[in-house]
């Protein structure tokens, strides 16, 4: 195989499968009440899904990929970085801070690392995703979620 996608992805189409077949050992029960399997056959058949059409379309692919340079090039490594430490700072803040305002802050920070958008649409889109995740969350789902400075 020369295109190292059809190499990949007959790999992660095999680990699909079995994903797929070792979920169905526990049962997959039904819609209205889902068994023990029901989310891991469905992620396994997914993943085998999307797999077998990477290998499919890498066919179509006339030039072979530079494997290394191609992928490095372009690449900020600041913004690298500060996405990386918003990441590993946000699970620790989240009980402190709580969950509106450490997830309002960490996609404020992260929409500003684009740096296309004007503030008012970042302080608005993190507003919405923020208020649209705890009204799934907290009130739809009924979580838990970190109440922090406002407990």
């Amino acid at each position: 195989m020369r295109n190292p996608d059809q190499f990949s992805s007959v790999v992660w189409f095999w680990v699909g499968i079995i994903i797929a077949l070792w979920s169905l050992k526990y049962g997959l029960g039904s819609l209205s009440e889902p068994g023990i399997g029901f989310i891991t056959f469905f992620a396994g058949s997914i993943l085998a899904l999307l797999a077998a059409i990477l290998f499919l379309s890498s066919f179509r692919e006339r030039k072979i990929p530079d494997p290394l340079r191609g992928l490095w090039s372009g690449l900020e490594i600041k913004k690298v970085i500060y996405v990386l430490l918003l990441l590993v700072a946000y699970p620790i803040l989240l009980r402190p801070l709580g969950f509106l305002l450490c997830t309002f802050i960490l996609l404020f920070l992260l929409f500003r690392v684009k740096g296309g958008y004007t503030l008012w649409t970042v302080l608005f889109i993190s507003f919405l995703v923020t208020a649209s995740s705890y009204l799934v969350f907290q009130v739809w789902l009924q979580v838990q979620l970190p109440r922090g400075i406002w407990g």
